[in-house]
C-alpha cells in the first residue's frame, strides 16, 4: 500500500516542537510536489475523456463545417454571374468567397477551392501585403525579432508559436554567451572557491538520492528471495525504484521506504540538518521538473481548446470551453445550411448579401462565425 510522507512536526511526539528553517522548507516542498503531483493526475484522468470527444465530436464538426462552407463558396461563385445582382452585390459576394476561402484553405486542400479562390481574390493584392508588412514589422518592434515569410501572419496560433520558439532561441543563445564569457573571464580565488562549493554541494545531493536508493536495491533484489510471490511483489516494487531514481525523485524513494518500514515518521523528525539541506535540494529541482511538465501540458491544452491565453488553464475551464465550442460549431454548421437556402431564390440572396456586407464590415479581421 503506498504510503506518503507527513509533514515533519505533523504528528508524534515531534508535533509541540518548533520546527527549523530546513524542517519547514521540507514541509512546504512537500506539501508543493503532492500539490504539482496531484495536478498532474487530474490531467492525466482528463486526457482520455479530451481526447475522445476531439476524435468523436469535435472533428467531425469541424469537417462538417468545412464542407458546408466550401458548398457555400461554391453557391456563390455560381451566382455571381446572375444577371439580378448589383455590381455592389456582386462584390459582396466575391469579398465573402475571399472571406470564406481564406477560412478554409489552411486546414483544408482543395484544388477547386483554390482555384476560385483565386479567380475572386481581389485585385489590391498589394493593398494587403502592405497590411501583413506592416504587421510584421509591429511584431519585429514589439519583441524585436524577425518574422520570416514561412510565418502565417492571418493565423495567431503560427504568430504565437513562432514568436515563442524565437524568444527562446534568444534566452537559449543568451545563456550560452553569458557561460562563454564567465568561462574566458579568470576566475578570481573567491569564485574558484564558490564553483568548487557548487560542485561539492551537487556531489552530495547526488550521494544523498544514492544512499537511499543503494538501501532499496539492497533489501528488494528480486535475486535474493526464494518465495515466488514475493519476489514477483520485489520486482514491481524494485522497478517503482528504477524510476524514482531515474528521474531523481527522492519523494518517491522516501515513501518506498516508509512502505518497506525501513523508515517511520519518528526517523524523518530527527534527519541532520545538512542531510535535509540536500534533500532539500533535490526536493527543490523535483518541483521545478514538475512545473515544467505542468506547463507543457496546459499550454497544450490552452491552444487545443483556443482559450484565451490569460485564462486559468485547469480541466474544469477547458472542458467549459471546448463543450461551448463544440456546441457553438454545431450551431453554426445549422446556421450555414440554412444560408445555403437562400441561393434557390433571387429575392431571398439579395437581402442576405445585404446582411452579409453589413456583418463583414462589422467583423473586419475577426472569424465570421468564431
Amino acid at each position: 500500500m503506498k504510503k506518503t510522507l507527513n509533514p515533519i512536526g505533523a504528528t508524534g511526539a515531534g508535533a509541540d516542537r518548533l520546527l527549523s528553517k530546513g524542517q519547514k522548507a521540507f514541509n512546504a516542498l512537500i506539501a508543493r510536489i503532492e500539490k504539482r503531483r496531484a495536478s498532474l493526475a487530474e490531467w492525466e484522468a482528463f486526457g482520455p475523456e479530451f481526447q475522445r470527444r476531439y476524435n468523436d465530436e469535435f472533428e467531425p464538426l469541424k469537417a462538417e463545417f468545412d464542407t458546408v462552407r466550401i458548398q457555400m463558396v461554391q453557391r456563390l461563385d455560381g451566382s455571381y454571374g446572375e444577371k439580378a445582382l448589383t455590381k455592389g452585390e456582386r462584390q459582396t459576394v466575391a469579398d465573402l468567397i475571399c472571406y470564406f476561402a481564406e477560412l478554409i484553405l489552411p486546414s483544408v486542400d482543395d484544388p477547386s477551392l483554390a482555384e476560385i479562390y483565386e479567380r475572386y481574390k481581389a485585385p489590391d493584392a498589394d493593398v494587403e501585403a502592405e497590411a501583413m508588412e506592416d504587421l510584421r514589422n509591429d511584431l519585429k518592434a514589439t519583441f524585436d525579432i524577425d518574422i520570416g515569410d514561412d510565418v502565417d501572419l492571418s493565423s495567431p496560433d503560427d504568430i504565437l508559436r513562432h514568436v515563442q520558439e524565437q524568444l527562446d532561441k534568444r534566452d537559449e543563445q543568451a545563456r550560452a554567451e553569458r557561460a562563454a564569457y564567465h568561462a574566458k573571464r579568470k576566475k578570481t580565488p573567491k569564485q574558484e572557491a564558490a564553483e568548487e562549493r557548487a560542485r561539492a554541494e551537487q556531489a552530495e545531493i547526488h550521494l544523498s538520492i544514492r544512499e537511499v536508493y543503494r538501501k532499496l536495491a539492497s533489501v528488494l533484489h528480486p535475486d535474493r528471495e526464494s518465495d515466488p510471490v514475493e519476489r514477483e511483489r520485489k520486482v514491481a516494487l524494485m522497478k517503482r525504484v528504477n524510476t524514482a531514481y531515474a528521474s531523481r525523485s527522492l519523494l518517491d524513494l522516501l515513501e518506498i521506504q516508509l512502505e518497506l518500514e525501513h523508515i517511520d515518521q519518528a526517523a524523518l523528525e530527527n534527519v541532520g540538518e545538512e542531510k535535509l539541506k540536500r534533500w532539500n535540494a533535490i526536493l527543490k529541482q523535483q518541483l521545478s521538473d514538475l512545473d515544467t511538465e505542468l506547463g507543457e501540458i496546459q499550454l497544450s491544452y490552452l491552444m487545443k481548446s483556443r482559450m484565451n491565453p490569460m485564462s486559468s488553464v485547469t480541466p474544469k475551464n477547458v472542458k467549459r470551453v471546448f463543450t461551448a465550442q463544440i456546441t457553438s460549431l454545431r450551431e453554426h454548421v445549422k446556421l450555414a445550411e440554412r444560408d445555403m437556402r437562400v441561393f434557390d431564390d433571387i429575392k431571398r440572396l439579395k437581402p442576405w448579401l445585404k446582411r452579409m456586407k453589413f456583418e463583414l464590415a462589422a467583423q473586419h479581421n475577426d472569424h465570421l462565425f468564431d
